[in-house]
């Protein structure tokens, strides 16, 4: 499994600036992954699924219960204690969202 620890990372839109941090687990060989957002965001549950591993990076899906049906798609490579990633968005016309200054925190 790759990825196991705490990680850091910002996003910066137009319409959205935060950094946040996820827990990436190895729970009986499966991955679990824990959202810790800014405090503004925090009732924002997420739920992910489709997790798949493909050498350093993972790939899975997303859908986040401030906008219910609405599945987002999240690439992340792990190089030692450096990220980095996006989100991307299909029900924005696949808008890209880059995860910026990545990194290991525990």
């Amino acid at each position: 499994m790759i990825g196991i620890g705490t990680w850091k990372a910002k996003v910066s839109t137009m319409f959205l600036k935060m950094e946040g941090t996820v827990e990436i687990l190895d729970n009986n060989g499966a991955y679990e992954f824990r959202f810790h957002p800014p405090e503004k965001f925090k009732d924002v549950q997420i739920r992910y699924f489709d997790i798949r591993e493909e050498g350093n990076t993972l790939y899975g899906k997303g859908e986040a219960s401030a906008f219910p049906g609405k599945i987002f798609e999240v690439q992340a490579t792990f190089d030692g204690d450096k990220m980095t990633g996006k989100i991307t968005l299909p029900f924005m016309g696949n808008m890209s969202v880059e995860l910026k200054d990545g990194h290991r925190i525990a």
